[in-house]
């Protein structure tokens, strides 16, 4: 995928997007890191083509993705927003199973068994047959990845899937992700709030401050203080722990 001077705004307001260009490496990790109100999700729906540069293009394998029709863009992108609610009533399978419309028309033509594979990538083949409103927090994200990878899309974007997760949900779901990475060498652009997890997990590192693309690259070349503190507003300090690495600490607002 290929942002070129990607700019946005609501009804010619204030930018929201200023002049974004960059590549998604094909195959890698991409986390999105920045304070709240950098513009992070509004990049990741116009990524998925949910809102339209107001200037600029975005393309995927040469076609831009303003041009492509729903289900071109259902074969290629699967979005996973935050907290979705929808669908409570429904079981988990078949919330599953609305991830193959891409590839049916209706759902009651999706077998069972052709879901099953998404399911137990996701840790959810237990979960099959209970309703959606039965789910802790971090089942229900499972579940939502589940439907997102049973399009089979090149892409998936996912906005801070770990948000209001305690900390074992947090680790379990990252490892799914980990684990879907590995076995289908899925594009994997996220949305996070934890620094230390994006710079963990991720190949590549877009920071974003008041719309506009601060840096991006390996998480290597960031672990920078000075940098991650301008960015962030806040005094970060940098340690090193035996048998793991670096660790970004956010010290208190005084120490800035």
């Amino acid at each position: 995928m290929k942002l070129d001077n990607v700019s946005f705004s609501f009804h010619a307001g204030q930018p929201i997007i200023q002049n974004i260009s960059a590549d998604v490496v094909p195959g890698s990790i991409l986390s999105i890191i920045g304070p709240n109100g950098a513009g992070k999700t509004t990049l990741l729906k116009l990524m998925a083509n949910q809102l339209k540069p107001t200037s600029g293009q975005i393309s995927l394998n040469d076609q831009f993705l303003a041009k492509m029709t729903r289900k071109q863009l259902a074969s290629k992108i699967a979005v996973v927003s935050q907290q979705n609610h929808l669908y409570d009533d429904m079981q988990v399978i078949d919330v599953v199973k609305m991830g193959r419309l891409a590839k049916h028309h209706l759902l009651a033509t999706v077998e069972d068994k052709e879901v099953l594979p998404y399911l137990e990538m996701t840790r959810t083949s237990s979960l099959a047959h209970r309703a959606m409103s039965h789910l802790s927090g971090g089942q229900r994200q499972r579940v939502w990845i589940a439907s997102a990878i049973a399009q089979e899309p090149q892409y998936l974007l996912l906005d801070e899937p770990t948000t209001y997760l305690d900390i074992r949900y947090q680790s379990d779901l990252m490892a799914v992700i980990a684990e879907l990475h590995k076995k289908k060498n899925m594009t994997i652009v996220m949305i996070l709030h934890d620094i230390n997890q994006a710079f963990k997990m991720s190949d590549q590192l877009w920071l974003i401050r008041n719309g506009r693309l601060i840096a991006q690259g390996a998480p290597s070349r960031y672990y920078d203080e000075k940098l991650l503190s301008d960015i962030f507003n806040i005094s970060i300090h940098i340690v090193t722990i035996p048998n793991y690495g670096h660790y970004i600490i956010e010290l208190p607002a005084d120490s800035f």
